[in-house]
This record gives C-alpha cells, sequence and structure tokens, in this order.
C-alpha cells in the first residue's frame, strides 16, 4: 500500500518534476530505458516532489505498476501517481487505424491517487497542490466526477496559491485529433476556479506536447512525455522528433511559480 504525503515543507522555493505518459509496456522495451533516462535527469534537479501526470503503464500490467512504485521509492523523494486514459484502458489492435481499435474497461491500480491534497509549507507561503483523477474507464476522453469537482470547490476555496495536477487537459491545444480527447466537463472544471482569489496554477499530462495557455480563471501547462512525443499544432495525428523530458516547476515563497521544459540530449 502506498502512502502519500498529506504535507511537505522546504526552507525556500519548493521544487516538482513533472513526469507524464510513460506509457511502460511490456511490447516497448525501451519504454522502460526512457523513463530511467528522464527521472535520471529529473533528479539532477534535486526536487522535492515527484508528480506524475497519468498514462503512466499501457493496459493496466499490475507487475508493471510494482517495478514502477519500487523505483519511485528507491530515490527517497515523495512523490503522487495519477492515472491516465492507458491506465484503465485495455487497447485490442495496436497494430489497427485507431478507429478500427478496441478500446475496453480496465480498474485502475488501487495505488492511483483519486484525489488528494498536499500542503507545502515555505517560510512565508503556504501553497496547496489538488490532485485529481480525470481518467473514465474505458474512454479515451477525461470527466471529473462530482466527487473531484466538489473536491475541487472545497479546497480552492481556502485561498491559498494553487497547482492542480490532472491528467487531461482542460483547454483545448490545438491539434484537432487530441483537442476531441479534452476533459470532457471542462466548462464545470473552469466554473469551479472562477471565484478564487488566486487564481490557479494546472498542470497536465496526455498531450505529450509542451505549452502554456493562459486563460481568464488559471494557467494550463502542459507537459511532454516521457515516451514519444505528439507533433503540435496538428489536425492529424502525427509524432515529433523533439526528445523525451519532463516540466520542472517551482513554488516560490511569494505566492508565484515559474517552470521549464528539460529533454534528454537527442
Amino acid at each position: 500500500m502506498i502512502t502519500y504525503p498529506t504535507y511537505l515543507s522546504a526552507p525556500h522555493d519548493f521544487i516538482i518534476a513533472q513526469i507524464s505518459d510513460l506509457h511502460l509496456s511490456k511490447h516497448d522495451e525501451h519504454s522502460f530505458d526512457k523513463f530511467l533516462s528522464v527521472l535520471d535527469l529529473a533528479l539532477t534537479h534535486k526536487p522535492n516532489l515527484l508528480l506524475l501526470t497519468g498514462d503512466l503503464v499501457n493496459d493496466g500490467v499490475g507487475e508493471i505498476y510494482d517495478w514502477l512504485f519500487d523505483v519511485l521509492k528507491n530515490t527517497n523523494i515523495p512523490f503522487l501517481c495519477l492515472a491516465g486514459n492507458h491506465d484503465v484502458t485495455h487497447e485490442i489492435g495496436h497494430d489497427l487505424p485507431f478507429d478500427e481499435r478496441t478500446f475496453l474497461p480496465i480498474p485502475a491500480d488501487e495505488r492511483l491517487i483519486k484525489n488528494h491534497r498536499l500542503l507545502i509549507e515555505l517560510p512565508h507561503t503556504t501553497w496547496q497542490i489538488l490532485a485529481v483523477n480525470s481518467a473514465v474507464n474505458g474512454q479515451i476522453y477525461g470527466q471529473l466526477d462530482d466527487k473531484n469537482l466538489d473536491f475541487l470547490k472545497t479546497n480552492v476555496a481556502h485561498n491559498l496559491p494553487t497547482l492542480i495536477a490532472l491528467h487531461h487537459h482542460p483547454t483545448s491545444v490545438g491539434s484537432a485529433w487530441i483537442d476531441a480527447h479534452i476533459l470532457k466537463n471542462h466548462d464545470k472544471f473552469w466554473q469551479v476556479l472562477a471565484h478564487t482569489l488566486h487564481p490557479p496554477h494546472i498542470i497536465c499530462g496526455h498531450v505529450h506536447q509542451a505549452h502554456i495557455l493562459p486563460n481568464t480563471h488559471g494557467t494550463l501547462y502542459t507537459c511532454p512525455a516521457t515516451s514519444r512525443q505528439f507533433t503540435p499544432h496538428q489536425d492529424k495525428f502525427g509524432i515529433d522528433t523533439l526528445a523525451s523530458g519532463f516540466r520542472l516547476v517551482r513554488l516560490h515563497d511569494n505566492g508565484k511559480l515559474d517552470t521549464q521544459i528539460y529533454r534528454l540530449m537527442s
């Protein structure tokens, strides 16, 4: 059983390494090496937290989660792990055109977060990280159920500087094919954030691209994948030549945030 932290502190900046879309699979031995290389790169920045935002294991294979959680525990760094659509969906027909494949629902691994609040205590500021599950069993698109929407509504009302983490993107990234699999009830998500004193920062995976997308009620930061990268601003699916990477996020003691993308050497 994984026990996730509910309270952490730092003497100055709090550093988060967001790692996303690992797609670990027995059918792709390179997926494990890519993840380990990205993790090693992230560890050079001495993060206070590892935040994994979904699509960790293709088809929900239990022994691969065992391997992943052992690797994470051996870093001796606190971590949070969310599900993505591939964690709760068995995809049949990888070699077939996309519209000819079959998607079957499977249960999420019990070690993945449904929702979680983590308080970050800095000398003069308390941040909160709100992690919510957007994965829907057997579906590519995302959705927040009423419990998760209520969880967000309750906690953003504390009016603390806030970072929200989920798998699916709640606003368009300008690629028609992946925007068809957006957070389906994104309108309700943004409504929940509409009356916060501090517009939250939101991080997600799913799109295999790096973007910063301001919104009236918060800013969305998307993450490169540790697996393959998708070509941005394309109506049809395409693979980019960019290397695997991760997003580094710094929560400052003044309530501000800054972030950078780091990639492996090609």
